[in-house]
């Protein structure tokens, strides 16, 4: 009988959503029983992770996920309202 485990999502990084999405991704490369590779896995898991205030956001983006690679897209808006956030 193989081992299952589960995915533990870490807490959100508010000042570094970058740093954030790495060690989700290092999770899912550890998951067991085979890594999570697919981008709607990966999408949910890290939409279940974020606090609303997050989530409000990207609130278009959860509503209507893209259809080729939605996690690729969600992470790659997180990371730019980071920025720009920042640079305010």
């Amino acid at each position: 009988m193989s081992e299952v485990g589960a995915v533990q999502i870490p807490v959100y990084n508010r000042s570094d959503p970058a740093l954030w999405f790495i060690m989700c991704e290092s999770t899912f490369k550890l998951a067991v029983p085979k890594p999570i590779t697919e981008s709607v896995t990966k999408f949910n898991y890290v939409v279940s992770h974020l606090p609303p205030e997050v989530a409000s956001l990207v609130r278009d983006i959860l509503m209507n996920p893209d259809d080729t690679d939605p996690y690729t897209h969600l992470k790659t808006e997180l990371i730019n309202i980071s920025g720009e956030s920042s640079q305010q």
